[in-house]
């Protein structure tokens, strides 16, 4: 039980902290004077998002939203009736108005409701524009301070368990492209290698895309310092990660082509089995390396360390590089 208690206060932070803040922000608004305090816990509710960046985003837009169509509103209503037509109109010009600055859309929809609002209730609550400029405020500036301080969303783990997960798919795939080769590279099984190559390729871009969002996330959070140097840790492993992908796809490339011509031996597929089977040790050694530290490891990187061009292969490997990769363009672009 406490450590569900604990998993709730720590990794679903929102459940816990949309109530909390919208008690407190209810409680400004009225020590604030507001008399629609409402709007204070509806601002919590709305700028609450999962992560830091998102959330700090929304709560801006809103306020600047909400202050532009408050203002706009007050200004215009006192020579124009409430009516639909009146409201369809001041919607328009709002719009167009927002749409000339070419900002963003949610700030769009904030002055329009904004806009709305104000225009109906204005006539029966005379402090309702006040409110809710000020009730905005009170509710963006209690919800940040709360997502911030209290156990922010931690986005760069989460980057982290998907890195850790691509690495272990990667591993996977280069133990399954060992048995390929050690089976000669049949013809028969490189479509099915190719398609799970281009589902890992999928997993690559969601976990850069997952990285991405972290490194945005800690930008926004004026309290992440600790975790920046974990950050630029994971994006240089990040680049390691995209690496290691495209050598096995070109590895696979070649390998392909050297069974198709015949002349791929018993030894050299031995051999090439056997390196890619190290390949694979060395990624997964790698992998606990920086997410488990005092891992202990069972296996040598040795098989890995043996990979070296051979000294009569020394002065070819560079113009054979460069046919193969020439040769793949040729077929990629040609109509």
């Amino acid at each position: 039980m406490q450590k569900k208690m604990t998993d709730l206060i720590k990794n679903h932070g929102v459940v816990w902290k949309i109530p909390v803040a919208s008690v407190l922000s209810w409680e400004f608004a009225e020590l604030a004077g507001s008399k629609h305090p409402y709007l204070a816990p509806l601002t919590v509710i709305l700028s609450m998002q999962l992560s830091i960046d998102k959330s700090i985003q929304f709560a801006w837009q809103r306020v600047l939203g909400t202050i532009a169509g408050v203002l706009f509103t007050v200004l215009i209503t006192p020579f124009i009736p409430t009516d639909g037509w009146s409201i369809g109109l001041l919607l328009l010009v709002g719009a167009l108005i927002v749409s000339s600055f070419k900002l963003d859309h949610a700030i769009l929809v904030q002055v329009e409701l904004s806009i709305l609002l104000v225009m109906y209730f204005q006539s029966k609550m005379p402090t309702y524009p006040l409110d809710r400029i000020r009730d905005t405020i009170i509710g963006a500036a209690i919800a940040m301070a709360i997502h911030i301080l209290l156990f922010p969303p931690d986005s760069v783990n989460k980057a982290k368990r998907k890195m850790v997960q691509f690495s272990d798919h990667l591993v996977d795939h280069l133990t399954n492209t060992s048995l390929w080769v050690q089976d000669g590279c049949p013809a028969n099984k490189v479509q099915s290698l190719q398609s799970n190559m281009q589902s890992l390729f999928q997993e690559l871009h969601q976990t850069t895309t997952e990285l991405d969002k972290a490194e945005q996330s800690l930008r926004m959070n004026p309290l992440g310092t600790r975790k920046r140097a974990t950050m630029n840790q994971l994006t240089q492993h990040m680049q390691q990660l995209r690496s290691g992908y495209a050598n096995l796809a070109d590895m696979i490339q070649v390998l392909s082509k050297w069974s198709e011509n015949g002349n791929f031996t018993k030894e050299n597929q031995q051999l090439w089995a056997d390196h890619i089977s190290g390949l694979a040790m060395l990624v997964k050694q790698w992998t606990q390396g920086w997410n488990e530290p005092g891992a202990y490891r069972e296996t040598s990187m040795e098989p890995a360390h043996q990979i070296k061009t051979p000294a009569h292969l020394m002065n070819d490997q560079y113009p054979l590089s460069l046919y193969t990769k020439a040769e793949q363009m040729v077929q990629d672009f040609s109509l």
